[in-house]
């Protein structure tokens, strides 16, 4: 039997500038990313199409929009906790291709929604360095997913990022102002733009500039014992904490659910650890919270110039070392050993 032939990367193209006009028009996010499933699913004859977000005030997964997927499916997948395969696509931040599901059934299971499936393509949604969630397809025939093909989902992977970034800028702008008084933390926008230019001000003057990225352990342990409230008093904490250590011209930002990121202009990379260290024993000498729970952190650090000379590169590289942290289950500091462009 001849393999059907789906639409080529050409017409996608052009159907794209179509797609990027919902997104940069009025279109509400549910209205274009319904766009964007549908062409999807067209363009590569999928069984299974679903947008899944990385829910910002939880750990949960949700799905935003989805062809192939029962309504009660839907529904219930809101409840959804982050698998470690999955979490590691989402905060890598990198595609995966399981070509046929018989070569690794227990991949199969762990990535598979609602249908059994011959093949899998997954695409990781970020934007500026943050993990958003992920784009997933499947198909009945193992091998499904062709290099073109693939290059279409990571495409259109690329543009729903850009979408749930406006949605998400649009929802912060209405509920809270650039700064937090309470906390000190920036959106993380306006961190990524202070960011920039510390490192082109680092660029001439020839100084340094050390990124910190703090994340929690076991803060989905906290969240399913506690609730969403306490854990994110626990993060409010947490940023308190965080800024009465900091000086009045560095720069703090909620980096995802569960992480916050620490900008230190002028410092060295022994500067930073020195600046880690005195926060790792403020923090972890602390009960926090009404429930006066004692929290346990992972740390990252990267420094510009050692480990980058770009803010793409800088943010690698302290994700990098974050997980190099938290590969030793917790409680740990790694400072980046690498160098990223």
């Amino acid at each position: 039997m001849k393999e059907k032939s789906f639409v080529s990367l050409t017409t996608c193209m052009i159907d794209t500038i179509d797609v990027l006009d919902h997104v940069a028009g009025r279109q509400n996010l549910e209205r274009s990313l319904h766009t964007i499933v549908r062409k999807l699913t067209e363009y590569t004859g999928c069984q299974t199409c679903a947008i899944i977000r990385l829910n910002p005030d939880t750990e949960n997964l949700e799905i935003l929009n989805a062809s192939g997927l029962s309504w009660q499916f839907t529904k219930k997948y809101r409840t959804q906790k982050v698998s470690e395969t999955v979490r590691n696509l989402i905060w890598i931040g990198e595609s995966f291709y399981l070509p046929n599901t018989d070569l690794n059934q227990t991949m199969a299971e762990k990535l598979k929604l609602e249908y059994k499936f011959g093949s899998c393509y997954c695409v990781a949604l970020s934007a500026d360095q943050r993990p958003l969630g992920y784009l997933y397809l499947d198909a009945k025939q193992p091998d499904h997913f062709s290099g073109e093909m693939q290059m279409i989902c990571q495409l259109y992977a690329k543009i729903i990022s850009l979408a749930v970034l406006k949605e998400n800028l649009i929802a912060e702008i209405h509920t809270q102002g650039l700064k937090d008084p309470q906390t000190g933390a920036v959106l993380y926008q306006l961190f990524y733009s202070r960011l920039e230019e510390a490192i082109a001000k680092a660029k001439r003057q020839k100084e340094s500039l050390t990124v910190i990225l703090i994340d929690v352990v076991k803060f989905d342990t906290i969240l399913t014992s506690y609730g969403d409230a306490i854990a994110q008093q626990l993060m409010t904490d947490l940023m308190i904490l965080v800024n009465e250590q900091i000086r009045d011209y560095d720069s703090m930002s909620k980096f995802g659910t569960d992480e916050i990121i620490i900008s230190l202009p002028g410092h060295t990379m022994e500067d930073g650890l020195a600046c880690t260290k005195k926060l790792y024993a403020e923090i972890t000498g602390k009960s926090i919270t009404t429930k006066k729970l004692n929290v346990n952190i992972s740390v990252g650090l990267a420094n510009y110039p050692d480990n980058a000379t770009s803010v793409s590169g800088l943010l690698t590289a302290v994700k990098n070392a974050l997980i190099e942290s938290k590969r030793f289950s917790g409680e740990k500091i790694y400072t980046s050993q690498a160098f990223f462009e």
